[in-house]
């Protein structure tokens, strides 16, 4: 992105190349309107004028993710809008298209803090303001007339404005200011709005009233305050412009009724040319007759644009608030029963198609007395914990519950549970996910603490909201993901949908779950991701997780802010079990080091698994493919706490393997050098971690024999190894035919050494970074050789 910085200006230049990056750091509330290029041929067939909104932008509210995935897979957009009025949060735009000048000399001063849109047309500027929600209902727009000569157009309710991109003329726009801190809208542009609010003589009756019985200028006060906010769609919206007509006719089916809609329809610019020849609105006014669209519809479609119903005056709320519950009453007398409700409701959810799952929904909430497919979608999730609740117990009763903690991956990924993963665009937070999932996918052992674990084998569910299927493709090709493999993709995900979710999570039992991302599968719906409300369906996720569905490892991937924390609120941190920060080592390091170059650090930043503070390394391999691998040190000599003594004598467990050890014989060990109740503690949390395992020796008084857990070949128990695999032992990893046969060892095979002299040491090496044993005490640089014995199939 190409910037400059004046004084306390920032000036983009939106060529674009910087379109895409410029639309996904604009401010969260802004609603957007990606823009036509001049001469795109648009859904209508029409030639675009190089203003015309996309169609999506005018049936959605759409966030800076939702217009960013639009440009970036648009050929034809080339510019980008924003709307005003209610539709856009408030926003306004004082359109100055002559006499700057003139302006800036009288208002200069209420204007200097505004950021400024301008265009290769001289003396042209756009700034933006904010209204306060509590004026919002009180103002209006208004363009060039002969009330209002003076140069410049107020942008409203039903406008939006290009702000960056291409300009239709030639060129291109630019921006000068902050737009994360735009002003309120000075006192005397306010006065200009209220005064193009006031009445145009239309209306005159203003009483309180009943829809059903009242006087035609009653009705055509709402109607014309519905009107005010719901935008013109241009081209290809016929059908919503007929309905609109419909829900007009429903009420006022005479002269004054044909007024307002043609009154409305004349300021689509699109449609200009079809006034040339007359009304095109009076032929299908004659041709309306009563039916199931009437005023309700209208004021839904306001709704949308206005939904807390700004537009209104206080009278009109009344009189449609009086109105719609006596609806709701007479609903009320014929819903069907919670029983019919649940039993149709299966029954739609189980269908293939969403369209007719989204149509036969609708249609259920309204014989059902609901205000739409989200309360049946609520009622049935309600249903399913009702139905997979489990009684109330006593604390004696709770004490005896077995509940199974384990690792997915031993020591890394905890099962079951919801881990977030952040970082920055294009750090590599989706290659590190695939590859993880591609361990699990495939039962492919992972390094952990410097030594092949293994992993036990399960599906993948991967449930994708943020790219298209072809980037998905790639990505999965790259780390050469086995076509075999059981990877099961659901793409266009969106969080809200769990009744869903749970139905996925019964039929594919899946090991692990990857949601890509956060963000993009909570663009469905209009949010504010720095409120807690955002964090709901990570807190459903966590909560209901092995209780309205299969216990599962669930990893989310999140966007990282400037400062390297994670988007959003808080309780994003709070909701969820693990958050992993996914980071470039810094450019001190890579001095230092070069092969860091191609090498992500994951660091573990919270875990209620305890593992904060410990770390995981992504890298790309010299084939091109993608590893993941345990980065925490087998021993940190640096470790000075008290459970240092967990490394120690998880080393010498694994230093002996495939011999066993008891706990008597760890205590009296000078290496291990701990206490009887420390070693106990100890090989506690390494077998609950999946490190190590243990049995009884046979009889009454046997003792409790304990084994390091590694992948096949990953042994120490030979020193030097021989050149051959015992047939009646275990393969090594490298010969092992279901991991690819292959291996970039030399011929002594089994686990490198430096010094074959002893086994292990009797001591330290002077001057090595080895931990007792000859164990290296880091993984990154010290372990490559355990890749080197095993490459991923």
């Amino acid at each position: 992105m190409e910037r400059r910085l004046p004084i306390n200006v920032l000036l983009w230049n939106t060529n674009m190349r910087t379109l895409l990056q410029f639309t996904k750091e604009l401010p969260s509330d802004f609603v957007l309107a990606p823009i036509y290029r001049k001469d795109a041929v648009m859904e209508s067939g029409k030639p675009a004028t190089g203003k015309n909104p996309v169609e999506a932008a005018h049936k959605r509210n759409l966030n800076p993710a939702d217009a960013a995935l639009i440009v970036e897979r648009s050929s034809k957009v080339g510019a980008l809008g924003v709307w005003c009025g209610a539709k856009g949060n408030g926003l306004v735009i004082l359109d100055v298209d002559r006499n700057l000048s003139a302006l800036l000399k009288k208002w200069g001063e209420t204007l200097s803090g505004a950021p400024v849109v301008r265009s290769p047309k001289k003396n042209a500027a756009k700034y933006l303001f904010r209204v306060p929600e509590a004026l919002w209902g009180d103002l209006a727009g208004f363009g060039h007339s002969d009330e209002h000569p003076h140069g410049y157009e107020v942008l409203w309710n039903k406008r939006q404005a290009l702000i960056a991109g291409e300009y239709p003329g030639g060129g291109e726009y630019t921006i000068e200011g902050d737009l994360h801190s735009i002003p309120d809208a000075p006192e005397w542009l306010i006065a200009e709005m209220k005064a193009a609010k006031a009445p145009t003589g239309l209306v005159k009756n203003r009483t309180a009233l009943d829809l059903g019985d009242r006087t035609e200028d009653e009705v055509a006060t709402i109607i014309q305050e519905c009107l005010e906010v719901i935008p013109n769609e241009g081209g290809g919206s016929r059908e919503q412009w007929v309905r609109i007509g419909m829900a007009i006719h429903s009420q006022l089916p005479g002269d004054l009724g044909l007024q307002l809609w043609s009154a409305w329809s004349a300021e689509d610019p699109e449609y200009h040319s079809e006034w040339q020849s007359g009304n095109p609105c009076e032929q299908p006014w004659q041709s309306f007759r009563p039916g199931r669209i009437g005023l309700g519809s209208l004021v839904w479609l306001a709704d949308q644009v206005d939904p807390k119903r700004t537009r209104f005056q206080e009278s009109s709320k009344q009189i449609l608030e009086k109105a719609e519950a006596a609806k709701v009453q007479e609903i009320r007398t014929a819903v069907l029963t919670h029983a019919e409700v649940v039993k149709q409701a299966r029954e739609i959810l189980q269908l293939d198609n969403p369209s007719e799952i989204n149509h036969r929904l609708n249609g259920l909430a309204i014989a059902a007395g609901y205000k739409g497919r989200e309360s049946i979608e609520q009622l049935m999730l309600s249903q399913l914990e009702y139905e997979r609740k489990e009684k109330m117990m006593s604390w004696a009763e709770l004490s005896q519950e077995k509940f199974e903690k384990t690792f997915l991956i031993p020591d890394v990924l905890p099962h079951p549970s919801v881990v977030l993963i952040h970082g920055a665009g294009g750090d590599g937070k989706s290659m590190s996910a695939w590859t993880i999932a591609k361990h699990v996918a495939m039962g492919l052992p992972f390094v952990v603490r410097g030594r092949l674990m293994p992993v036990k084998q399960g599906p993948v569910l991967l449930l994708n909201g943020d790219q298209p299927k072809q980037q998905v493709q790639e990505q999965l090709e790259e780390i050469d993901m086995p076509r075999s493999a059981p990877i099961h993709i659901q793409s266009n995900w969106q969080l809200k949908r769990q009744n869903e979710f749970c139905q996925l999570m019964d039929t594919i039992q899946p090991a692990l779950v990857v949601i890509d991302s956060l963000i993009g599968c909570s663009s469905g719906d209009a949010f504010d991701e720095n409120k807690s409300s955002f964090a709901s369906p990570l807190y459903w996720l966590t909560k209901s997780n092995g209780n309205l569905f299969p216990a599962t490892t669930i990893l989310i991937i999140h966007h990282s802010n400037k400062t390297g924390g994670f988007r959003g609120t808080s309780a994003i941190r709070d909701a969820v079990d693990e958050t992993w920060a996914l980071k470039r080592p810094s450019r001190e390091q890579v001095e230092k080091d070069q092969a860091l170059r191609n090498v992500r650090f994951i660091n573990i930043e919270k875990s209620r698994s305890g593992r904060s503070g410990t770390s995981l390394a992504m890298r790309m391999e010299a084939d091109l493919t993608f590893s993941v691998s345990d980065a925490t040190p087998e021993v940190d000599d640096k470790k000075t706490t008290p459970d240092g003594i967990v490394d120690r004598v998880l080393l010498r467990i694994r230093t002996i393997y495939p011999r066993t050890i008891t706990k008597p014989e760890l205590v009296a060990d000078p290496i291990v050098g701990g206490k009887v109740e420390a070693v106990k503690k100890a090989l506690q949390r390494l077998e609950k971690k999946g490190l190590i395992t243990s049995q009884k020796e046979e009889g009454r008084y046997g003792k409790k024999l304990y084994q390091a857990i590694l992948a096949r070949g990953e042994g120490g128990g030979e020193c030097p190894p021989s050149d051959s695999v015992d047939p009646a032992g275990p393969p090594r990893g490298d010969s092992d035919p279901d991991l690819g046969g292959s291996s970039t060892l030399d011929g002594d095979g089994g686990q490198l050494s430096e010094d074959n002299t002893a086994c292990p040491p009797s001591g330290d090496s002077a001057g090595a970074a080895s931990a007792h044993g000859g164990q290296p005490d880091t993984y990154f640089h010290a372990r490559d050789e355990a890749f080197d014995r095993w490459k991923m199939s």
